[in-house]
């Protein structure tokens, strides 16, 4: 490719030459154009890899960024519960910073949670539903584990709300101790501020 530009190149000077100087006796170079073309070839061949290259990192981070807003815009957690050979899949519900109310999104979750451990507990009794609460890593561990319990009581008045015998609700608080991420970013500190739902059997 690069000998085949450059050839063409070396036409196109050639002929520029000649034809604009027909009626003059010009002396040709050969060296110094042949120099000149290999020159450009190479500034034309580093500017399309600076293209190639700044598109490459441009895509990445487009694709990075991409991965993070699915995980910040959707609730990753999933917890499965076992009852008696029975796989029961419920969502973790999430919470804003510092906060310990259901939002619009995350009722339609706990709604949805209801609709599966309500059509489990017509089979099963003596079904309990554990609500387990958990923060990030921001704030004392005494604040976290007060908020916790906060949450896990929110989904609680939810599940009670939608028709749950209060008697088969079970909470506890992990506070920040129990979290599904570890990174230090903001989509991870979401992930960590959620109730799973547990079904004992």
């Amino acid at each position: 490719m690069k000998s085949l530009l450059k050839n063409t190149l070396l036409s196109v000077c050639a002929l520029g030459l000649l034809a604009g100087c027909a009626s003059k006796d010009v002396e040709y170079d050969d060296s110094t154009v042949a120099s000149n073309v290999d020159q450009r070839i190479d500034e034309v061949a580093v500017s399309d890899e600076s293209t190639m290259v700044t598109s490459s990192i441009n895509q990445n981070m487009t694709d990075a960024n991409d991965r993070l807003q699915k995980i910040t815009n959707s609730s990753v957690n999933t917890v499965k519960s076992d009852v008696d050979g029975k796989v029961v899949l419920l969502e973790s519900v999430h919470f804003a910073f510092d906060k310990y109310k259901l939002n619009d999104d995350m009722r339609e979750v706990a709604t949805s949670n209801y609709s599966k451990i309500d059509e489990t507990a017509q089979s099963y009794n003596d079904l309990k539903i554990k609500l387990e609460g958990n923060c990030d890593e921001w704030g004392s561990d005494e604040y976290n584990y007060a908020l916790g319990l906060k949450r896990a009581k929110a989904t609680k008045d939810a599940l009670i709300a939608d028709g749950i015998d209060e008697k088969r609700i079970v909470m506890v608080s992990f506070g920040e101790s129990n979290p599904v991420c570890t990174q230090k970013n903001t989509a991870c500190w979401k992930m960590n501020r959620r109730v799973d739902y547990r079904l004992l059997p």
